[in-house]
Formats: structure tokens, sequence, C-alpha cells
């Protein structure tokens, strides 16, 4: 019989936990958003929530991937790291951007973002190019936003 793994639960409920956090700090803020000035190409909030769902999805499979092909190998705990690191500067981001209106703090945290996005897409190549491919949509669109929130800051 085929037992399920734990981790299928508890990746999965990390992710959503993250999620939520970054959408409830984002609505904090949406009212004051809704004053600022923002570049012609910024997206519509309903494509960014299908990417951010996306995203979501693809880095989940990733760490599954991961978790239970690789967690004897010498780096698994440093990606682990990584992979939770990533979900404080997602949360971060929203916190700083729309709860604190910082624009510039935001902006330098999308930079701390992306930093550990290239080094998990890099750590994790050597196991699993599959799971670093996971990972590149979102890493395309956190330089995206990144070159955004810089816009953004510019112009208010």
């Amino acid at each position: 019989m085929y037992k399920v793994k734990p981790n299928y639960f508890f990746i999965p409920l990390f992710v959503i936990i993250t999620a939520s956090a970054a959408s409830y700090f984002a609505e904090t803020g949406r009212a004051w958003y809704k004053t600022i000035n923002l570049p012609d190409w910024t997206p519509s909030g309903s494509i960014m929530v299908l990417a951010w769902t996306i995203i979501f999805i693809l880095s989940s499979s990733s760490l599954l991937i991961i978790w239970n092909r690789y967690a004897s190998e010498r780096n698994f705990r440093v990606i682990i790291i990584l992979f939770v690191l990533n979900a404080f500067f997602i949360v971060g981001w929203n916190i700083l951007f729309f709860s604190h209106q910082q624009l510039g703090l935001a902006f330098f945290q999308a930079i701390l973002l992306m930093t550990n996005l290239i080094l998990l897409i890099f750590l994790i190549w050597r196991f699993s190019p599959l799971a670093a491919y996971l990972l590149i949509p979102y890493s395309l669109y956190v330089m995206f936003s990144t070159v955004l929130s810089f816009n953004v800051w510019v112009i208010n």
C-alpha cells in the first residue's frame, strides 16, 4: 500500500500560508495603491493574481521535487532555507510596499527576492534541471516586478 508523505500536505500548506499573508498585506494598502501614479504598462490586478497563482503552483512543485528526491544531498538544507527566505521576502515586500508605503525599501526587498531566486535556481540546477526550470517563470516575473517597483518609486 502506498503511503502519502507528509510533505505533500505541509509544502502546499506553507505556500498557501505565504500566499495568504502576502495577499492580506496587499489588501491593507489597496485603497492607497489606487491613488498613486503607476506606469502605463502596469498589469491589472487580475493579471497579477493569475501570475502569482501560477508562480506559487510552480514553486510548490519545484520544492516537492527537491524534497522528495534530493533530501540527502549536501546542499539540501541551504535550498530549504532559501525557499523559506523566499517566502519572507515575498511577504516582506507586500508589507513594505502596501502596508507601509515604503516604495524604496520595497524595491530593495525585490532585489533581495531576485538574488534569492537566482541562488535557488543555481543550487537546484545541479540536482534537478526540471525543478530549476519551474522557477524560471517566477524569476522572470520578479525581474519584471522589480523594474515596475523601481518605476513606481521614481514617479511617486
